[in-house]
Formats: structure tokens, C-alpha cells, sequence
């Protein structure tokens, strides 16, 4: 089935699941895995989707789809309707890059459940674009990406997700952030995983890439500097999660919104 409209467009397919041709669109693009493990090329890496998961593409980023188990559920959000969405929500990037990491989030996957079950091809016009509004609204406030100033965490893991943004430039070992759940440390590993889409230390990493983001816009501070003051143990690891996640090092990213504004 595919739901188009000129602010995006839906598709779920349970047939012609093969598609092996690099492509590259002018949208976002949300990538989610209903039932295993998705397989995608990008010019990057390859990326794993597991079940549950979503994995959020930007504009111009070229892809190829290596394997999908079972279902293809993708949704196309247009760059006009996610600038509009981002400028009434206040924030100062609005036209913002999305992590190239695969995560799971509670609110995209409660999305994703009602569109599965209630929209169709007839669904009139209003519906299909307050549903896509509503999607720009979620991955806007829950994805991470170049725009955000926080990782939100709800639930069971709330109280430890809120323990290590305190101190996300402190070393924390497994054990110390397990102490926090009150469970040992490889249920809490997996409980992480499991409703992050990421490893305990993968999120903290994450998290400390993103309060590095605003020093690199706003501030003069030296590429060294920031990520010694995130966390970060040495210069190397933090280049290379900065160019696994954005596809440009934190110079380049420091150039292209500094020349963007």
C-alpha cells in the first residue's frame, strides 16, 4: 500500500520486498523494521535495523536497501512540512540532520501502530497530513539529531538516563549506571537495548556528541576542547563518532551551520 500526499508519503508492502538500486531523495525518510532485522547501504556504512526499531534518513542521503524481513514500512516526511514544524516549535536549526543511528522510541513506534492499523488508501487528505505533522512533531522532539540539546528517556530507565546526564562527563562503568536501575548489570544491559534500540555506553556517547553540539555553533572553543569537556577520553574516538553519526567531522559541522545561519 502506498499513502501519498504533497507533504510525504506512506508505504507498508509485504510483496517486492527486493530493492537493490542506490537512490537518494529529497525528503526525510523514517525506515521502520516491523518484524526483523532490515539490512541498508549507505555511502557511510551499512546500517542494521532490528525489530522494533526506526532509522531516520535525510535529504540527499544516498541509500541502497539490502534486506527487509517479512515487511517494508517506510514514511516519506517532505523538507517544507518538517522546516514549518520545526520553526512553530522554537527550534534555532530548522532544517535539521538527523543521527544516522538506528533507536527505538516509544512515541514514533505508538505512531507507527495507529497508521498501521487505521490508515488506507482512501484515508482523506486532513488525516494523512495531520499525520504526518504529527510524525515531523515526534522526531523533531524525540530523534536526535544536529537540532537537539537532549536524549529523552521515559520509563523504567528514566532515573538512570537522568543520573548520567548529571554527570555524562564522568566515567561510568557498566556497573555504576546498572547500581542506578537497582538490577544487575547484564539484565540491565539488555533492558537497555532492548527499549533504546543502544548499549548503555552507545547512548552516553551519544548524549555527550549532542552537548557537544552547541560549543561547536556558538562557541570558538577548539575541536580539543569540546570534547575533552563532553567526555570524551581523546580526540580520535570523538572525529569518529562525530563522522559516523553526521557523515562530516565536527570542523565540518561547525562550518556548515556557522555558514547557514
Amino acid at each position: 500500500m502506498i499513502v501519498e500526499h504533497d507533504k510525504g508519503l506512506l508505504l507498508m508492502r509485504h510483496d517486492s520486498l527486493g530493492e537493490r538500486n542506490w537512490r537518494s531523495d529529497d525528503c526525510y525518510k523514517l525506515i521502520f523494521s516491523p518484524h526483523g532485522k532490515g539490512l541498508y547501504q549507505t555511502n557511510q556504512r551499512d546500517i542494521s535495523i532490528d525489530a522494533g526499531s526506526s532509522l531516520i534518513l535525510n535529504p540527499g542521503q544516498e541509500h541502497k536497501q539490502l534486506h527487509v524481513t517479512e515487511e517494508k514500512f517506510l514514511v516519506e516526511v517532505e523538507q517544507l512540512l518538517l522546516r514549518e514544524v520545526a520553526e512553530q516549535l522554537g527550534f534555532k536549526l530548522t532544517d535539521p540532520e538527523f543521527a544516522l543511528l538506528p533507536s527505538i522510541n516509544p512515541q514514533i513506534v505508538n505512531w507507527i501502530s495507529f497508521i498501521r492499523e487505521y490508515i488506507t488508501v482512501s484515508s482523506n487528505e486532513l488525516f494523512i497530513e495531520n499525520s504526518l505533522t504529527q510524525l515531523a512533531i515526534l522526531m523533531l522532539q524525540n530523534s536526535p539529531g544536529s537540532h537537539s540539546n537532549d536524549l529523552p528517556v521515559s520509563g523504567e530507565l528514566e532515573n538512570v538516563t537522568n543520573a548520567l546526564k548529571e554527570s555524562y562527563d564522568e566515567n561510568w562503568t557498566l556497573a555504576e549506571m546498572a547500581k542506578q536501575s537497582g538490577i544487575n548489570k547484564y539484565q540491565f544491559a539488555h533492558m537497555f537495548k532492548k527499549q533504546t534500540g543502544l548499549s548503555p555506553y552507545s547512548w552516553l556517547q551519544l548524549y555527550r556528541l549532542i552537548k557537544s553540539q552547541q560549543l561547536l555553533i556558538q562557541t570558538g572553543e577548539s575541536i580539543l576542547s569540546i570534547a575533552f569537556k563532553v567526555g570524551f577520553k581523546n580526540i580520535s574516538s570523538y572525529n569518529n563518532l562525530f563522522k559516523k553519526v553526521y557523515g562530516r567531522t565536527p570542523t565540518e559541522f561547525r562550518m556548515f551551520y556557522r555558514n547557514s545561519k
